[in-house]
């Protein structure tokens, strides 16, 4: 029997708490607040205090996570936002370290988990392809031979030579990914790759994964697309707050996680007492036109900022807050209707953010469940909170609101407005 390309053996990861204190009397700028400062961070590091299981100032990602990617498999890993699956991503690419258990791997891994990133605008595209390549660690030659079939799958044969700044809107991304599939490699791990570009491009990034798998490389693929997981996985994980909850055919595992996702069945059991118990964020979500879960955001077309919610108390009413940030600058915020249950009850809610409206940047969308008692005039409590990063592309520039523009046209937003305009005649007095 042959051994695994993959082998994951009790992997887990911890992230140390972030805590704020306040110390009274403490001016917050200037050489006392930095001496403080530095005096903290060396008390903390001279601790070093080891991550311990049910100990509060740990954030467990993953919990003993198990399981072996055979030759020629293209596994998905399915589950909410925030359940561990890019974590598990970035320790099996090496970005991160784990806390506990191994990873084996077998072969040279290529990692496709932030496209786009470290890409030169000013440098040609030609010369993006040897950088990207070097920086994998794949010989000169080998790149050089790659190049032709490269720029052939990503579209830029004809922007070879021209600098990636000036090539259409998601040139940049589609470039990436090309680059990555197509100097080969005995496993690949993709995060969400798959939302990116026009539907042709996604298309051929589909049949490009599906093909890696039946020459024999393995595939780990991270997906909130469960049409896609559908496709192009021969297997499935499914991931819930760091831990696996079900691993098996495609379309078993895909079905029990959209049931259980739906019914709220998969909760952790309510503890304290209060507002904050009153409900509970169930996923939070970024959808395309079709209402299908997506990764990146199309710009010239609709797309949803959509969460599930359950209600557990018939005396509270829920709101929910939606704020759309772009690094630190906030773009909007909006908040429901608050609604009711007179029972245990599962709500979706969600806004439409229009075609030409974000431009080709981040942004990170936080969703809050805001409680209110029905009896006396209480203010509302918070009772979740959870953020959402997403991508907008540009994979139709000709029809898009800046074509005549570079790529990464300045803004926030680029919304497309009416314009006004018309001479005026400027009256003569006497």
């Amino acid at each position: 029997m042959a051994s695994p390309r993959i082998a994951v053996r009790g992997l887990s990861k911890a992230f140390a708490r972030r805590h704020t204190t306040r110390v009274k009397g403490l001016s917050t700028e200037g050489p006392e607040a930095l001496k403080y400062v530095f005096s903290q961070t060396l008390r903390r590091s001279n601790r070093r205090a080891e991550p311990v299981r049910g100990d509060k100032r740990w954030f467990w990602a993953l919990a003993d996570v198990s399981f072996d990617v055979a030759r020629g498999e293209v596994l998905g890993i399915i589950g909410r936002n925030g359940a561990g699956k890019s974590t598990l991503l970035k320790i099996l690419a090496r970005v991160l370290h784990p806390t506990a258990g191994r990873a084996s791997i077998q072969g040279r891994v290529v990692s496709m988990l932030e496209l786009g990133v470290g890409l030169a605008p000013d440098l040609t595209v030609r010369q993006n392809i040897q950088i990207q390549g070097r920086l994998a660690g794949v010989p000169g030659r080998r790149i050089d031979d790659a190049e032709d079939a490269i720029l052939d799958f990503a579209g830029l044969a004809p922007f070879r030579d021209r600098a990636l700044g000036e090539c259409p809107g998601g040139a940049g991304v589609q470039l990436a990914f090309a680059t990555m599939i197509g100097l080969g490699a005995e496993v690949v791990l993709a995060d969400e790759v798959l939302a990116v570009g026009d539907s042709a491009f996604r298309h051929a990034c589909e049949e490009r994964v599906r093909a890696a798998g039946e020459s024999g490389e393995s595939v780990l693929f991270v997906s909130h697309d469960m049409a896609a997981i559908r496709r192009i996985c021969t297997r499935v994980i499914w991931v819930d707050r760091g831990r696996i909850v079900k691993v098996g055919p495609t379309a078993e595992v895909v079905e029990a996680y959209v049931d259980e996702l739906l019914a709220g069945r998969l909760l952790p059991p309510l503890t304290g007492e209060g507002l904050a118990a009153s409900c509970i964020l169930l996923d939070a979500r970024l959808l395309d036109f079709d209402h299908a879960p997506v990764g990146a955001m199309q710009l010239t077309e609709p797309g949803y900022l959509d969460c599930l919610f359950r209600v557990v108390r018939p005396d509270v009413a829920v709101s929910v807050e939606i704020t759309l940030l772009h690094l630190k600058h906030q773009v909007f915020t909006m908040v429901s209707e608050p609604v009711t249950a007179r029972q245990m009850t599962t709500f979706r809610a969600g806004i439409r953010i229009p075609a030409d409206f974000l431009n080709e940047r981040p942004y990170q969308a936080r969703f809050r469940l805001l409680v209110t008692p029905l009896s006396g005039s209480a203010e509302p409590v918070v009772a979740a909170d959870t953020r959402l990063d997403f991508t907008a592309m540009n994979p139709h520039p000709e029809r898009s609101v800046w074509r005549d523009w570079r790529w990464s046209r300045g803004g926030i937003i680029s919304p497309r407005l009416s314009w006004s305009l018309e001479g005026v005649t400027e009256r003569t007095h006497a």
